[in-house]
């Protein structure tokens, strides 16, 4: 085995342990926070978090401040679902914190703060102009 394989190798196992530890937070988010997580312990980040059908906003929301010390914004349309979006300081554990709730589908998100300005909400619409997931999602 060259150092090719080695690299494709490590990288299916990285795929599969972030498929495994973080099933429901975007890939690209575990990527950049890796990234960051080199020049800072706690980076902030605008969290967008797809919540699912029937979610209890009251319960959510009274998880999120008393876990996180933080208010999160809700977007809800009958049509859509709904959405929290938080910004706050995260590593990974706050994005198993996250994860491991049931009322959570998926996560995006994008560094805040630092001199960066926040890109927005990230969730995506299809065709039918319905929120979905990560690809390959049934969101």
């Amino acid at each position: 085995m060259d150092c090719t394989d080695d690299i494709k190798n490590r990288f299916r196992e990285f795929e599969n342990a972030m498929e495994v530890c973080l099933p429901k937070v975007d890939k690209n988010l575990i990527v950049e926070l890796l990234g960051d997580l080199k020049e800072d312990d706690y980076p902030g980040y605008n969290l967008q978090i797809k919540l699912r059908e029937g979610f209890d906003e009251e319960n959510f929301r009274e998880s999120i401040l008393h876990d996180l010390g933080v208010l999160p914004g809700f977007h809800k349309d009958e049509k859509y679902g709904g959405h929290a979006a938080v910004e706050h300081r995260v590593n990974f554990k706050t994005l198993s914190y996250l994860s491991n709730m049931d009322d959570v589908e998926f996560i995006h998100g994008s560094r805040a703060g630092g001199g960066r300005a926040s890109i927005g909400p990230r969730l995506e619409r299809d065709e039918n102009d319905k929120i979905y997931g990560p690809p390959g999602s049934k969101a």
